[in-house]
C-alpha cells in the first residue's frame, strides 16, 4: 500500500515551481558590452572621414565634398553631409521631434531590456545595436551647431539601372540591422507562442 497516508511514506513532494525568467539588468553582457564599442566606432568613423575631407578638400564647401573610394558597377564615395532628418534622408524638417523620439526610444530600449530573458542573448545583442545607433546619432544632434547627423557613406550603381542610395553612417547601419532583426525575433516568437500553448 502506497500513498500519502501509507505507513513509512515520506512527506508529499510539492510540485516544482516553473523557473522564473531572469529579468532585470544584471548579467546581460550581450547588451552591455557591444553598444559602447559601436558608439565609439560610429563617432570615430565620422570624425575620421569628416576630418579627412576637411583636409583634402578645404576649398570646397562641406556639403559638396566627395572623395571616390572605388568606381565600378558599384560606386562608393565618402561625403560630408549633414542630415537633419532620419535614416535614408527621411523627415528632413523634423529634427527636434526626431531628437525627442530618439530619447524616448532609448528609454524604451532599457524597458525592453529589463523584460528580456537573460538567456535571450541574440535579443540582447539586437537591442544593443539599436541603442548604439540611437546614441551615435543623438550625439550629433546635441553637439553639432546645426543639429544635423553626419552621414559619409554614399553608394551609387549602374545595374540593373542607375541608382543611388541615401548617404548613411555606422549608427544608421546599427539601427537598420537591429530593427530588422528585432522584428524577425518578435515575429518568430509570436508564431511559436500558439504552438507552445497547444502542446
Amino acid at each position: 500500500m502506497t500513498g500519502p497516508g501509507a505507513p513509512g511514506a515520506g512527506p508529499a513532494q510539492a510540485p516544482a515551481e516553473p523557473a522564473r525568467e531572469a529579468l532585470g539588468f544584471g548579467g546581460k553582457w550581450w547588451f552591455w558590452v557591444p553598444w559602447p564599442l559601436l558608439v565609439l566606432l560610429d563617432l570615430w568613423s565620422k570624425a575620421a572621414v569628416f576630418g579627412f575631407l576637411d583636409r583634402e578638400y578645404a576649398a570646397v564647401p562641406e556639403p559638396a565634398r566627395k572623395h571616390l573610394v572605388f568606381d565600378s558597377v558599384l560606386r562608393l564615395e565618402l561625403v560630408s553631409w549633414g542630415n537633419p532628418g532620419t535614416i535614408w534622408g527621411l523627415l528632413q524638417s523634423a529634427t527636434v521631434p526626431l531628437m525627442v523620439l530618439r530619447c524616448c526610444a532609448v528609454v524604451g530600449l532599457f524597458w525592453f531590456l529589463r523584460r528580456t530573458n537573460r538567456a535571450a542573448r541574440v535579443q540582447q545583442f539586437v537591442l544593443s545595436l539599436i541603442l548604439a545607433g540611437a546614441l551615435g546619432n543623438l550625439y550629433d544632434n546635441f553637439v553639432r551647431a546645426d543639429r544635423t547627423v553626419r552621414d559619409f557613406l554614399y553608394f551609387t550603381g549602374t545595374w540593373p539601372v542607375a541608382w543611388g542610395f541615401p548617404a548613411f553612417n555606422v549608427a544608421d547601419s546599427c539601427i537598420t540591422v537591429g530593427a530588422i532583426a528585432l522584428f524577425l525575433l518578435l515575429w518568430r516568437e509570436d508564431r511559436t507562442r500558439p504552438r507552445r500553448a497547444v502542446s
